[in-house]
């Protein structure tokens, strides 16, 4: 059994690893001040000019910490994150602790005082509100990184068949850009069945992208040669073309393992779910 130690080293908001609480009225710490800068007031245009910029520091320190705290509240919450650029919680205990020095030479004559004065300070800022993350959250897991990458590519892929299917919808073709759209859905109902944490999605991205890019261009040959409206024949030749080159697609990623035992009703069904659930959460 592990002795006990003053500080927990895995559980410490001191050490930047815990958020303390998750909501601390920082504003109201101003208040604390109060009293302190009253030892400014002493009747002076130069007292007065004192305290209204040690106030202003304070706040500033305030603010930083308050920024520090929401940070350090995300990332807590977040599965993977990655630390703060700026560490304002440190930048803000420093501030506070500097003022706090600097109002306590205002009573007392002694520099070692108000040194140790501020010192303590900002210990007690630290203890109270912690260190901002020091590190990466949730990056050193290889899957946690693959599934990261795979919803890249799996997003990259769908705005490139929106994109494809706005481009089409210029034509004003009802038929041809729905047909083109239940295409679209089959091939990303195939590739979101695709288990995210595993690398078999980043194996298919390479084919799935020259298919794509063969789908683009063949929209783009549609629309410069059908500037005066699609004919039946065009519209035949295009749905061919594209259709082939879903097909294959499907038929390569059936035969590798993907989506097993559904139909295309069934994927496009499950992404149309998908889409849904990602349009209400935002």
């Amino acid at each position: 059994m592990q002795s006990p130690t003053l500080i927990d080293y895995d559980n410490s908001a001191a050490l930047g690893k815990t958020v303390p609480v998750d909501d601390v009225p920082i504003g109201f710490m101003v208040l604390a001040t109060c009293p302190l800068i009253l030892w400014l007031l002493d009747g002076t245009v130069a007292g007065f000019a004192s305290a209204l910029l040690i106030i202003g520091l304070f706040s500033v320190g305030l603010l930083c910490l308050s920024v520090g705290q929401r940070n350090h509240l995300a990332y807590a919450r977040a599965e993977v994150a990655a630390r703060p650029k700026i560490p304002f919680k440190l930048i803000g205990s420093a501030i506070v602790a500097f003022v706090v020095g600097v109002l306590a030479t205002a009573k007392i004559g002694v520099p070692a005082i108000p040194l140790v004065i501020g010192c303590a300070t900002f210990i007690l800022c630290l203890v109270s509100f912690g260190l901002d993350p020091m590190r990466d959250k949730g990056m050193d897991d290889p899957s946690v990184r693959r599934r990261l990458k795979s919803q890249r590519i799996y997003d990259e892929f769908d705005d490139r068949f929106e994109r494809l299917l706005m481009t089409l919808d210029s034509l004003q073709d009802d038929d041809l850009t729905e047909r083109t759209r239940k295409m679209s859905n089959t091939i990303m109902g195939l590739i979101g069945t695709v288990d995210f944490e595993k690398p078999t999605l980043q194996k298919i991205a390479s084919p799935l992208s020259k298919m794509l890019s063969k789908m683009e261009a063949e929209t783009e040959a549609l629309i410069e040669t059908s500037k005066n409206g699609v004919t039946p024949f065009q519209r035949r030749k295009y749905h061919t073309k594209m259709q082939a080159l879903a097909d294959t697609f499907e038929a390569r990623a059936r035969k590798n393992g993907i989506a097993a035992g559904m139909d295309s009703f069934e994927l496009q069904a499950d992404l149309l779910f998908d889409r849904m659930q990602r349009d209400r959460s935002k």
